[in-house]
C-alpha cells in the first residue's frame, strides 16, 4: 500500500476505498516450519502463485468479488475491516455450523466459570 503524508483520504480522487479478505494464500501453518507454501496434487504448481495474480488483479482494478474483496466509501469514524463491507452468503450455512457454535460458546462459559454443572 502507498499513502501520502498530508493528504486526506476524503481528497483522493477515487473516493472508494478497497478492501481485501486475504485469509486463503495457500499456505499451511506445520508445526517446527512455520508457514508452509502448498501445491496443488494434480499439477505440482504453487497455489499461492495462482492466489497472488488473482489478488494483484482485485486491488489494480479495485473490482468487488463476494467472499474476497470489497469497495467502500470510508472515512475515519467507519470501520477499517474488510468484512465490515463484504456481501454474505447466507446460504451457506447449515444446522451444523450453528450448533457448533452454540457448543463453543457454551464450553467457553464453563471454561470461564459462568455455569457450573449441577
Amino acid at each position: 500500500m502507498v499513502f501520502k503524508i498530508g493528504t486526506k483520504h476524503s481528497d483522493v480522487s477515487n473516493p472508494d476505498t478497497y478492501f481485501g479478505y486475504y485469509k486463503e494464500d495457500g499456505f499451511k501453518k506445520k508445526k517446527n516450519l512455520g508457514r508452509v507454501e502448498q501445491v496443488d496434487a494434480n499439477t505440482g504448481k504453487s497455489k499461492w502463485v495462482e492466489i497472488e495474480k488473482d489478488w494483484i488483479e482485485l486491488y489494480r482494478n479495485r473490482q468487488s468479488v463476494d467472499g474476497l474483496s470489497a469497495t467502500h466509501k470510508v472515512d475515519g469514524d467507519d470501520e477499517w475491516l474488510c468484512e465490515a463491507y463484504m456481501k454474505t452468503d447466507y446460504s451457506k450455512l447449515t444446522e451444523r455450523d450453528f450448533q457448533q457454535t452454540i457448543n463453543d460458546y457454551l464450553a467457553y462459559l464453563v471454561k470461564e466459570g459462568h455455569i457450573y454443572e449441577a
